[in-house]
């Protein structure tokens, strides 16, 4: 009876090591780790992390529409599109899309707001379309016309100075600037503006951006040139700079010469946040800077690593 007694307590004491052990190792077991940032460029980081492309299918004959993830709404009319050579066009149409309403998604897809004059605009949203068949672009049929609801809600309040924009020169993905465009039009209601537009412009090959914006808003502010100083080298990180304008849906790119990189239309009083973005060696630089803009200003920033979903965090928090 003893040694059964002996064999028992032996056998409990090896249970229970080993279940201690397993629970030793099950807290122990490391998580399987997340990629790191790497970039080839800032151009790289805004491809992966702009806004990204949606596509939506409408019958060419009868026409429809379709809501996006922002609730914006687009329709097309029957028989809104024809060939280049001016035939009709039937069957389903691809209809490729974006969206941009939020300052944050301006820098990350590197389409700013400003006025072909170099003033900042405020915007009541950007939008991109093209429209394709067999991958061939369509034309606008005369006399048609596709509406873009653009719900205020995304901006802001209602403002009834908004015009219809487009790009000065759609073959320019890095330094856009926008025009009043000659043909399009914008009605203002409680709840949206309604974008309409007439034509896709050219190179049809290329795109159509459009933008509903406020060119007016900024012209009872003195201007002056603000200079971000990088007190890192620009050209080792390729640095960009976009200035947020506080309570205000705007933002600019803001371009170098040096180290230095001055923007002549800032308006004083206005506060505005600098955030300055580069890569080097495949890592994310950033650093931002509140400002009160005043006369003539000079301000200094030094990068710091950061990872892409920090900088997006804190990003986030200035629109």
């Amino acid at each position: 009876m003893k040694k059964l007694n002996l064999l028992i307590v032996a056998l409990l004491m090896i249970t229970i090591y080993v279940g201690c052990k397993k629970k030793e190792d099950a807290v122990t077991t490391v998580p399987p780790t997340t990629a790191a940032d790497n970039y080839a460029s800032m151009a790289a980081f805004h491809a992966q992390n702009g806004v990204p492309m949606q596509t939506f299918t409408i019958n060419a004959v009868t026409g429809g529409s379709f809501t996006t993830p922002q609730r914006t709404v687009v329709t097309i009319p029957a028989n809104a599109f024809q060939t280049q050579a001016g035939g009709a066009v039937t069957g389903n149409v691809l209809i490729q899309f974006k969206d941009i309403y939020k300052k944050s998604d301006m820098l990350l897809s590197d389409k700013t707001t400003p006025y072909f004059t170099g003033i900042p605009m405020k915007s009541g949203g950007e939008f991109f379309i093209k429209a394709m068949q067999a991958n061939v672009p369509v034309i606008m049929a005369t006399g048609k016309k596709i509406s873009v609801s653009q719900p205020i809600s995304q901006t802001g309040v209602l403002d009834t100075a908004m015009a219809a924009m487009q790009i000065k020169d759609t073959a320019s993905s890095t330094q856009p600037v926008w025009v009043l465009s000659p043909t399009d039009s914008i009605n203002q209601y409680l709840t949206n503006y309604m974008y309409s537009f007439y034509s896709f412009t050219s190179p049809l090959d290329t795109r159509k951006w459009s933008n509903s914006d406020d060119c007016s808003f900024f012209s009872t502010y003195t201007q002056t040139t603000l200079t971000m100083h990088s007190t890192d080298i620009v050209s080792d990180y390729n640095t960009e700079i976009y200035l947020f304008f506080t309570g205000v849906n705007s933002t600019v790119h803001v371009y170098s010469y040096g180290n230095n990189f001055p923007y002549s239309y800032a308006p004083v009083g206005l506060q505005c946040t600098a955030i300055a973005i580069g890569v080097k060696n495949g890592k994310l630089y950033s650093s931002f800077t509140p400002i009160t803009i005043t006369n003539n200003l000079t301000v200094n920033f030094t990068l710091s690593e950061t990872t892409t979903a920090d900088f997006k965090t804190r990003l986030n928090t200035l629109n």
